[in-house]
């Protein structure tokens, strides 16, 4: 395909799938230098160049494919490509001594001199060194060529427990949601910092208990006045208070009356009867309100309904 990225992650998959398999490494490592021209995404360069370093010995043309990318290497611009090109030329080295020697002496002179990355610079002087110092090619081997076939069923760099703890302490945040800590996204300043808060009980567990007094019956006597249980429940029940009587005067406002008013006299059902209305009565409104103002409130009943003789048809008789 000529899509850069699918390139790129398809050569990415086939670096994750050879270390899970070795055994498919025979059935893809022949367009592995075809690959390596072709492919431009940083990732997927650095993933072929893996490959040829870690099974480079059974694929012919690894070294003279490594080769082409070390003569271009100052036109390399990403670091993990530099660096997997470092990491696959010297384990290559040691399974095909002769068409390496050469390529791997530029190559180390290239990344010592090359100041854009201090990772880069100290792992090629720690290389450097540890080929020319070491007195015993195969302890240099055993260090260097280490596979990089998984063993179990996670890969190291895919290990992320650590994250998730520190993704747990920010459970309700948008480190959840961008899967990174606050200070990849979130400046100093505005780092709100994490405290966590001292248990409720900070007692052992093996603390002794603070001792809970028991009341006793001497307790429960005095409670009941002296009488003993038996005392009580055969006295008979106090009666209940008698209710309030309510006063004609109703204070609505919340002013408080000095004194009590002297309570309403309640009217019987008879003096009910024997009032009755006169239809022909005419009355102003200022007299009103001054005969009604004249009689004393000890006098005053007031009736919340007088009893009709016989029902009105329509309300205009009575409004009118």
């Amino acid at each position: 395909l000529q899509v850069p990225h699918v390139s790129s992650e398809a050569a990415t998959a086939l670096a994750g799938l050879a270390r899970r398999h070795p055994d498919t490494i025979a059935v893809m490592s022949a367009p592995l230098p075809r690959a390596l021209r072709y492919i431009t995404e940083p990732q997927g360069k650095a993933s072929v160049i893996f490959l040829l370093g870690e099974y480079g010995e059974s694929i012919q043309e690894a070294p003279y494919s490594l080769e082409k990318v070390i003569d271009n290497y100052d036109n390399i611009v990403d670091d993990g490509v530099k660096t997997a090109l470092l990491a696959a030329t010297v384990k290559l080295f040691f399974h095909r001594p002769p068409e390496c020697q050469h390529m791997l002496g530029r190559l180390f002179k290239k990344a010592t001199e090359d100041v854009s990355s201090q990772d880069l610079h100290d792992r090629a002087l720690f290389y450097y060194r540890l080929l020319r110092s070491s007195p015993d090619p195969d302890i240099v081997k055993s260090i260097i060529s280490k596979s990089m076939t998984m063993s179990t069923r996670q890969f190291a760099e895919e290990d992320d427990s650590e994250l998730k703890a520190a993704l747990m302490d920010e459970f309700n945040t948008l480190c959840t949601v961008y899967r990174c800590k606050p200070e990849n996204f979130i400046e100093d300043a505005n780092i709100v910092p994490f405290v966590r808060m001292p248990k409720e009980h900070p007692l052992p567990s093996d603390a002794p208990l603070a001792p809970v007094p028991d009341p006793g019956v001497n307790a429960v006597t005095d409670q009941l006045g002296g009488a003993s249980i038996t005392e009580q429940q055969g006295q008979a029940a106090p009666p209940p208070p008698a209710p309030a009587v309510t006063s004609g005067e109703v204070d609505l406002l919340g002013f408080g009356f000095d004194e009590p008013a002297t309570p309403a006299p309640v009217s019987s059902a008879g003096s009910l009867q024997s009032l009755s209305l006169k239809a022909s009565v005419t009355l102003s409104g200022d007299a009103y309100q001054s005969l009604w103002g004249s009689v004393p409130d000890g006098e005053a009943i007031v009736t919340p309904a007088l009893p009709m003789r016989t029902a009105p048809s329509a309300t205009d008789a009575v409004e009118a």
